[in-house]
């Protein structure tokens, strides 16, 4: 093997051993410091998401930006009503219940940054592609120190039709990531995870 592609070989290894350490040690952020995460970084975090994988070259994104902290908790307080008029359709949410109802809790905890991955249902497969879209901006943010937390308390308030109309989002695109993202205040311990389920035939 000659010298450069020795050298390119010993790169490639060291990129995906950030990738493999990326993945391993990733986890949920839902607090920040005060370092301004600017609108050209963040869509550098949509540009790395929109390398995911997408059936048929479909690419079935679109993409809301939310940067002023009041704004999103506006949604926020709509969104707590929104579910505790629904409490009793959702089993899953009533035992948080108490923060639901509690006018200081924020569903996207105070978070300056919030980013909104639409899916377009003429897709069949647009779930799928728009959570590896997402997958991807997490990885990407949390290896520049940008940690972020997928909000599923928030993704049906976005679907809402006052809120489609103010963000102009057509009827066909639903709301599938709800991303509040900043700067990490401190990088978090790795997650622990059960051992994998693995089915094989008798």
């Amino acid at each position: 093997m000659d010298k450069v592609s020795l050298v390119l070989l010993v790169y490639l290894r060291r990129k995906s051993m950030d990738i493999l350490e990326c993945i391993r040690s990733r986890r949920s952020v839902r607090s920040f410091t005060d370092q301004e995460l600017t609108y050209d970084e963040i869509m550098d975090l949509i540009d790395l998401g929109m390398c995911a994988p997408t059936g048929q070259y479909r690419q079935p994104w679109g993409f809301v930006i939310i940067q002023d902290p009041e704004e999103i908790k506006r949604w926020s307080d709509i969104g707590k009503k929104d579910i505790l008029a629904r409490i009793d359709d959702l089993p899953a949410y009533k035992k948080y219940t108490n923060w639901f109802t509690d006018p200081d809790f924020n569903l996207f905890y105070g978070a300056k940054n919030l980013v909104i991955v639409f899916g377009d249902t003429s897709s069949p497969w647009y779930m799928e592609d728009c959570s590896c879209l997402a997958e991807n901006m997490i990885l990407a943010g949390f290896s520049k120190g940008i940690g972020s937390c997928w909000i599923g308390f928030g993704q049906e308030i976005f679907n809402r039709e006052d809120f489609k109309k103010e963000y102009n989002i057509p009827d066909s695109y639903v709301s599938i990531a709800p991303l509040i993202m900043g700067y990490m205040e401190s990088k978090p311990k790795p997650p622990k995870r059960k051992d994998a389920l693995i089915f094989s035939k008798k």
